[in-house]
């Protein structure tokens, strides 16, 4: 059972006793397609999800425009009630709209005294400090006790905006998948697994596809992901390469899970990122990662050791990459094996678990203190008026 509050599920009955916690997760929800769900889907298969008692309490939906606005109504309505069972709120969120949606909700907590986790996932600091309003990031992370940052350059980001603010840093978490049987050299596939927008770099891959087709005809490039579907069919065609292109479209879970395990190589030539679930759980199935040293991706990929590392934008360098890794299989397979090492030892669901847990225990030990203290106040003021 993964504890979700769905939106027609009544909430009475459900106040726990005040000596068992119960951590309120707010998130965008399954209807969702990003890597938020993706970290939350993760930790709802945790020991700590279970004895902490958590619950997802879903805000969002976006898989049509009428599905978005009644998320959003429908978290506004629940909140005060969902909040009143609470004893922690953990919430995710990211930059721009996505805080300016989740404000309410912060406030709500805070006006009600939750001990509040802000979980941030933002693609960069501009859109989290600069293309926010800034009374709304200091409102949001002035009501926060605890921040998360996803690794420690983006602490650093924070710390430099928020210095008197508690951040502690937890990667986001991965599960290690099985070794991969070993694939012909006839079938090469680079996978990019994202939302078809910008800063994800699709175009800048879709160039660099030419080139390398150009030495290496039979490649395939797999895009998964929704988005600017047309502008990328409409890019490969420009180049002359649609035959080798492959949109697919939003896939879940599951078809991703194959979709890493049939590549021969990821790719995410993002501008701009925090640390991307996609680029985790490639390197969990042991493949070969290209991307850009941007956000917190250098705190996981080391350029040469357990991956590539190209100028985000740099169609060139990246078809250069590409190109190295298909004429040295053995050099494609030790980054695959250290990437893998990389995120079994950092990003493991039972290391991200254990971190987790113990953040959730730090400020339920802080609530249950400033509770006795509370109410000893209270006995000593009847005493006195006795």
């Amino acid at each position: 059972m993964q504890n979700t509050l769905h939106p027609d599920e009544p909430l009475l009955g459900r106040r726990a006793s005040s000596d068992v916690p119960t951590v309120l997760v707010i998130a965008p929800g399954h209807g969702g397609r990003g890597g938020i769900d993706s970290v939350v889907r993760m930790h709802q298969t945790t020991e700590t999800w279970r004895r902490m008692r958590c619950r997802l309490f879903p805000t969002y939906d976006d898989r049509n425009a009428v599905r978005k606005v009644r998320a959003a109504i429908n978290a506004y309505l629940r909140a005060p009630r969902a909040l009143s069972s609470a004893t922690l709120v953990h919430l995710h969120l990211a930059g721009e709209i996505s805080l300016l949606r989740k404000l309410p909700l912060i406030l709500m907590a805070k006006l009600m005294r939750k001990p509040l986790i802000l979980h941030v996932h933002a693609g960069s600091e501009e859109s989290l400090f600069q293309k926010t309003p800034a009374w709304a990031w200091k409102c949001a992370f002035n009501a926060a006790d605890r921040v998360i940052a996803l690794s420690p350059a983006w602490a650093a980001i924070l710390r430099r905006h928020l210095p008197r603010t508690e951040i502690v840093v937890i990667p986001n978490p991965v599960r290690i998948a099985p070794e991969p049987p070993p694939q012909g050299a006839e079938h090469c596939r680079v996978l990019f697994a994202g939302k078809l927008e910008a800063r994800k770099g699709f175009l800048t891959l879709l160039d660099a596809a030419a080139v390398v087709l150009a030495e290496h005809p039979s490649v395939e490039f797999w895009f998964a992901g929704h988005g600017a579907l047309p502008e990328a069919r409409a890019h490969a065609a420009k180049l002359g390469i649609a035959s080798q292109v492959h949109l697919l479209g939003w896939v879940d879970h599951t078809h991703l899970a194959e979709l890493y395990a049939q590549a021969s190589i990821f790719c995410l030539p993002s501008h701009n990122e925090g640390v991307p679930m996609a680029l985790l759980e490639a390197m969990s199935h042991s493949l070969p990662v290209i991307t850009t040293p941007v956000g917190g991706i250098p705190d996981v990929v080391t350029s040469e050791y357990n991956g590539l590392l190209v100028p985000p934008g740099d169609a060139e360098a990246l078809a250069t990459a590409l190109i190295r890794l298909l004429r040295s299989p053995v050099f494609a397979y030790s980054l695959a094996e250290n990437g893998r090492r990389t995120v079994e030892a950092q990003c493991s669901i039972a290391e991200t678990d254990h971190a987790l847990g113990a953040l959730y225990a730090s400020l339920d030990v802080r609530r249950q203190t400033a509770t006795a203290a509370g109410g000893q106040r209270v006995s000593l003021e009847i005493e006195d008026a006795s």
